[in-house]
């Protein structure tokens, strides 16, 4: 529910604040016809939200009117969180109107906020999924096929990224640009529709292999939405091995 990760100001991040705020929704049921329910954000952003308690959406790409006091916007429905998922309940929903923004004065008056990451307290653990794929990492790392945005501190501009692989404390890059080990970064990792801010160390740096980046905060709310990419992504494993098996099987009958 953000714009792409590229070279950029810090002025044009996609700032995210965790705040509930009540907002109302029209959506058009099957005849077309408006009707208006109530929701509250879980996190706001220039460009859209994570809203719960939306009972109408029934699938991404739906368009809602939402409102905050006297402003109104279009919004296109992004995700919604699957049952059972960390995500169950909310809806990720990004603006079509490029010039609106709904939450200017919360967003000019708040500011972002992240936990730390503490291993012995994280929230979701995939240690049977990591015997399963013969992955033996206290927190097993999944390929991943998204972009990252990596900003020094003290720099004026993004750099460019491509992510290897992710866990929960970590994950792999490459970029053309020489970071050493030791590095503090504000990372931003975009997989799919989903865009996380973690701030980390570059912990080895080698190459043709990548950058090794441990994880040391996570923008409050984001811990949910890399849990659920993680579940996800373990599950795409899991389908690929099991594809897999069935091919060299059948290969193997057939010889």
């Amino acid at each position: 529910m953000t714009q792409a990760v590229g070279k950029r100001g810090t002025d044009r991040t996609e700032k995210r604040i965790h705040v509930a705020l009540p907002v109302r929704i029209t959506y058009f049921d099957g005849d077309a016809k408006p009707r208006l329910e109530m929701a509250c954000t879980y996190d706001i952003s220039s460009h859209g939200a994570r809203v719960t308690g939306l009972r109408c959406v029934k699938e991404a790409g739906e368009i809602l009117v939402v409102e905050r006091g006297r402003s109104k916007a279009y919004c296109r429905v992004v995700w919604i969180g699957e049952s059972a998922s960390p995500l169950q309940g909310q809806v990720g929903i990004q603006c079509v109107e490029a010039e609106k923004t709904l939450w200017l004065a919360e967003l000019r008056e708040m500011e972002e906020a992240y936990d730390p990451i503490v291993r012995d307290t994280l929230l979701y653990r995939m240690n049977s999924a990591a015997r399963r794929s013969g992955n033996r990492r206290t927190y097993p790392r999944f390929a991943a096929d998204g972009t990252a945005g990596l900003l020094h501190r003290g720099a004026a501009n993004y750099l460019d990224g491509t992510i290897k692989d992710v866990s929960e404390t970590g994950c792999l890059l490459t970029t053309q640009s020489a970071i050493l080990p030791g590095t503090d970064l504000k990372i931003v990792l975009k997989v799919a529709n989903y865009e996380l801010s973690i701030k980390g160390q570059v912990r080895h740096a080698v190459v043709g292999v990548g950058l090794g980046i441990e994880f040391r905060e996570i923008r409050k709310g984001d811990r949910a939405i890399l849990q659920h990419l993680l579940r996800k992504l373990a599950d795409h494993e899991k389908s690929a091995e099991e594809k897999n098996k069935q091919k060299a099987k059948s290969a193997g009958v057939l010889a």
